[in-house]
């Protein structure tokens, strides 16, 4: 079935809200249950709850950074449709043994099926790729402010599924998860159009981009980044609880606030910013604002987070969006999918280095996680600004 590139987008952005509402999803379950210690699922081997919850939190984007390793790049070649709908129907697998695991109170299975997931889920290169190649059908621009939104619709989602219906039980939760992903994979095979493979034959794996010193220099600075943006995002729900007794619903209601400012600045203010700035610049902006916006929160008093909340979703907000542009318009010989491959890789070895940043900052104080999340934002601004002035000295090519 031959669908429009509109349609394309739609089913696109559909895969993505349920792909990061899977990551996103055990964030408000977890923080209030490794932390009381109560559940079969929180003691393994007598180690300390807050390892379990750091192992926990980062063996899902650990399965990411191997998927997103070469599932975005195999896409270049074997066609985009076939591979979301393969990895589709294995995360909903995931998903199920996933809430398996949980009715048992069995951590290693647990881990092991959020591994799985996560390989499954390096679909997200994928769907990135999708919204670069419908350019010049859909402005490039436009897809990523969409698709941001719809990555930030994700975090909404998630942690307010998974608030509420914990009350149910945490394993209904994933049930769910599995089937949407498999209704996800319907609508794949039924609406995007078959792929003919590359004429140019890429790379596939996504990594061989780091051998270009550019990219790896890019590489480093987005790490930093990524693992600023993930140490808050796994560790601020335990930060409310320390500070100010939240549960499992208040958390939900925290990153509602969070999550809405995000979407509204992808939509709004994202946009817009090409009227005024390039690609490069506006993503300068994002994460020096990102930096600053977590340093206030580290520093200020625990109740105005709400704040400092509005401006580090904004921030990221401007970010996700130009920095992928920046990428996408810097580098158009590469294939799409292996070098949004490498984008996702980055963020989930981001999400797995955040895991154990913040999981040894909080042995000493929750609050010393917020300072680490903004002092690696701001190191990657530094580095980005670096990176341009030495691409901006070097010689033309003839």
């Amino acid at each position: 079935m031959q669908s429009k590139p509109s349609t394309q987008l739609a089913v696109t952005l559909l895969i993505t809200l349920i792909s990061v509402s899977g990551i996103a999803l055990p964030y408000p379950i977890l923080a209030p249950l490794f932390h009381q210690g109560e559940s079969p699922l929180t003691q393994f081997g007598g180690l300390p709850s807050e390892l379990l919850f750091g192992i926990a939190l980062g063996i899902y984007p650990l399965g990411i950074l191997i998927g997103g390793s070469f599932i975005g790049a195999l896409s270049d070649t074997c066609g985009r449709r076939r591979l979301l709908g393969i990895t589709l129907l294995g995360s909903g697998m995931g998903y199920g043994v996933s809430a398996w695991a949980c009715l048992q109170g069995d951590f290693l299975l647990f881990c092991s099926a959020r591994l799985f997931t996560g390989v499954c889920e390096g679909n997200l290169s994928i769907a990135r790729a999708i919204a670069s190649d419908l350019h010049p059908h859909v402005d490039r621009a436009k897809s990523f402010s969409y698709l941001s939104a719809t990555n930030y619709a994700g975090y909404l989602i998630g942690p307010l599924l998974g608030g509420y219906l914990v009350l149910y039980g945490i394993e209904v939760v994933f049930v769910l998860a599995a089937i949407a992903c498999w209704l996800c994979a319907l609508l794949c095979y039924l609406l995007l159009p078959k792929d003919k493979p590359a004429l140019i034959k890429h790379s596939r794996s996504s990594l061989t981009l780091l051998k270009e010193g550019p990219i790896a220099s890019f590489f480093v600075l987005y790490l930093a980044l990524t693992t600023g943006v993930c140490i808050y995002y796994e560790f601020y729900p335990l930060w409310l609880v320390v500070k100010l007794d939240y549960t499992s619903v208040d958390i939900s209601w925290a990153t509602v606030w969070l999550t809405l400012v995000m979407i509204a600045c992808a939509l709004w203010l994202s946009p817009r910013l090409p009227r005024w700035y390039s690609s490069a610049q506006s993503s300068l902006l994002g994460m020096v604002g990102l930096g600053l916006a977590l340093l206030a929160n580290y520093i200020a008093p625990a109740d105005t987070y709400w704040l400092w909340f509005a401006l580090i979703g904004a921030s990221i907000a401007i970010y996700n969006t130009h920095l992928p542009l920046y990428m996408a318009q810097t580098y158009p010989d590469k294939g799409q999918g292996a070098l949004m491959g490498l984008m996702t890789t980055t963020f989930c070895l981001g999400n797995i280095v955040a895991a154990a940043i913040g999981t040894a900052a909080t042995l000493i104080g929750v609050e010393l996680a917020i300072a680490s999340a903004s002092a690696m934002a701001l190191l990657a601004a530094g580095l980005f600004v670096l990176r341009s002035r030495r691409l901006a000295a070097a010689p033309v090519a003839p």
